[in-house]
């Protein structure tokens, strides 16, 4: 089966630091995986990269076979590539709904975004409301971000992730902050609404979700893959407890 995503050899250095040294990792069609590692280790520049928000020194990335790497951040959101942030990125001036359609928006081509039909644009909020309302957010729809929960807000970000319709969902840290029950509503979410029919990256320090949503996990170390395979036999390997479990946070 073909990779739905290729990372050969990428390198990316920040002056003499070396953010992630000839990296390779490859994802199958629907795969997810976690990607862990102790801080500094380059998963957090393996996402900016692949977002196109730095370019690397070396390397390839191929989404479906097309090569991304150095693309901006824009050509690559089209392609199909969506994140969420461990610091929270939603548009605080936009209500629940314009979070929504703005992220939709931003995979559409320009022309269906400025001249939508009055039935499209009605198409359109129905599958809005619909998202929302899968996250228990429908009553909230007019309502501004600084309004939501934290988990609310974590829910409205996994929503515009799914708004945008990507091929590639790359999740930073997407229970940071949360209490251990809030946690399991975000994994809930994600794995009914978000995971299934698309690869995914999961950054996480929480080994309670990576091990929920990803049956294979990738561990980072000084911008090198030290391991990766299945979740509980790398998990259980000693230079991954030692770089890993040895370590504050991931």
């Amino acid at each position: 089966m073909a990779a739905a995503l290729e990372i050969a050899g990428l390198s990316l250095r920040f002056g003499g630091l070396t953010a992630l040294n000839a990296l390779d990792l490859a994802l199958k069609p629907g795969e997810a995986i976690g990607l862990i590692g102790p801080n500094g280790s380059g998963k957090t520049s393996l996402f900016n990269v692949l977002t196109g928000h730095h370019a690397p020194d070396a390397g390839s990335v191929r989404l479906d076979g097309n090569e991304t790497a150095g693309l901006p951040p824009p050509r690559i959101a089209a392609l199909g590539v969506a994140r969420t942030f461990q610091n929270l990125r939603l548009l605080r001036r936009l209500s629940v709904y314009e979070n929504l359609r703005a992220a939709r928006h931003a995979r559409a081509p320009w022309r269906e975004a400025l001249w939508q039909t009055p039935a499209a644009r009605r198409r359109e909020q129905d599958a809005m409301i619909s998202l929302l309302a899968l996250f228990g957010l429908a009553s909230k729809t007019h309502e501004m971000p600084e309004a939501l929960t934290l988990v609310e807000m974590r829910q409205l970000e996994i929503a515009r992730v799914l708004a945008a319709a990507p091929k590639l969902v790359l999740l930073d840290e997407p229970a940071a902050g949360m209490t251990p029950a809030e946690t399991d509503r975000i994994i809930r979410a994600i794995a009914e609404h978000l995971l299934p029919g698309r690869s995914a990256i999961v950054i996480e320090h929480k080994v309670q979700l990576v091990t929920a949503l990803c049956p294979r996990i990738a561990v980072l170390d000084a911008g090198r893959k030290i391991a990766d395979g299945p979740a509980a036999a790398v998990l259980g390997q000693g230079e991954v407890r030692r770089s890993y479990f040895g370590a504050a946070s991931c």
